[in-house]
């Protein structure tokens, strides 16, 4: 697509999507102080990873605006590639880690806490985060991924050989997936299995709520699988195309459509969660309410009272009245 297209695309990306998460990681963190919930954690790491995506179409938008800045430097090339496919490593890893966390859930509720208590957490999340940076810049990293002969324009395969997105692809965007359907093929035989059980045996209304809680979050989740695959299968698989075919071409405007159409996923997660979470639409509700009456805030008898009070000191300095 035309450069100016792209730039205006990428500059309104770069405006609404970190408005966008940042909005649900303000959501989260005031349910997380309401009522602290491990999965939100996940959550909230998936809201910052797009949030991060959004930052980097600021510099797609650059790259389009002017393109001599990443062109003509390999380096430079390569570091705006690293950090735009970092972050979406981190979403799929995130993903990943969220639907396991459902999965372990549904599966093991008793062991549930001691699996998922806050030192696994953590170090899941730095390992993951250490993994997107590592797989991410490893063009950077290693010269063997480099393209010896660069010569623009700034693209994954002109600047990084097919080696690069294989890596990519069938090291973290593949094994992921594959992961990510057994994850829910799994938890839909157990949903389907305690489905029939709760319908045999008598079973208590806070246990029934607690398992009800637990598919509802599954499915927000696996919809939000759906519009990753969506949004960005296209482009890996035409990557993977054009890597594997040195013959075949894909043309720019459709290269670029598909990369677009790839980082506005990062701008459906926000509205998925508000939409098919109760908890985060019904805060959200909150937050939108408080902050209109903040804009328009009603006056209070307090307020009429020292007002008048105000009036009658002023008139009486001007009548001259001691006070």
């Amino acid at each position: 697509m035309p450069a100016v297209v792209s730039a205006v695309l990428h500059a309104a990306l770069g405006v609404l999507i970190p408005s966008a998460n940042l909005l649900v990681i303000i959501v989260i963190c005031q349910l997380k102080k309401k009522r602290p919930s491990r999965n939100y954690v996940f959550i909230l790491n998936l809201a910052a990873a797009d949030l991060l995506v959004g930052m980097m179409c600021i510099g797609d938008a650059l790259d389009d605006a002017t393109d001599a800045l990443f062109d003509t430097n390999l380096f430079l090339c390569l570091l705006r590639i690293s950090l735009s496919i970092t972050p979406c490593i981190g979403s799929i890893l995130t993903l990943l880690l969220v639907s396991l966390d459902r999965y372990l859930a549904v599966k093991l509720p008793l062991h549930y806490p001691t699996l998922m208590s806050k030192k696994p957490i953590i170090f899941s999340l730095v390992v993951l985060w250490i993994i997107s940076f590592l797989v991410g810049h490893m063009a950077i990293i290693s010269s063997q991924l480099r393209q010896s002969n660069f010569a623009g324009p700034c693209r994954i395969l002109t600047a990084a050989k097919s080696d690069y997105l294989y890596l990519i692809c069938f090291g973290i965007f593949v094994p992921a997936l594959l992961i990510l359907v057994s994850l829910h093929i799994s938890v839909g035989r157990i949903a389907y299995l305690q489905h029939r059980q709760i319908q045999r045996i008598y079973l208590r209304e806070d246990t029934f709520i607690a398992h009800l809680r637990h598919f509802k979050a599954l499915r927000t989740v696996l919809i939000v699988i759906i519009c990753f695959i969506l949004f960005w299968g296209p482009y890996y698989v035409s990557a993977i195309v054009k890597a594997a075919c040195n013959s075949c071409s894909i043309s720019p405007v459709l290269r670029d459509f598909l990369f677009v159409l790839g980082e506005t996923n990062s701008l459906i997660n926000p509205f998925v969660y508000s939409l098919y979470s109760k908890d985060i639409r019904t805060q959200f509700i909150k937050l939108m309410k408080c902050k209109g009456r903040e804009q328009i805030k009603p006056f209070r008898s307090v307020d009429l009272a020292v007002i008048h009070f105000n009036i009658e000191d002023q008139s009486d300095l001007t009548s001259g009245r001691p006070t």
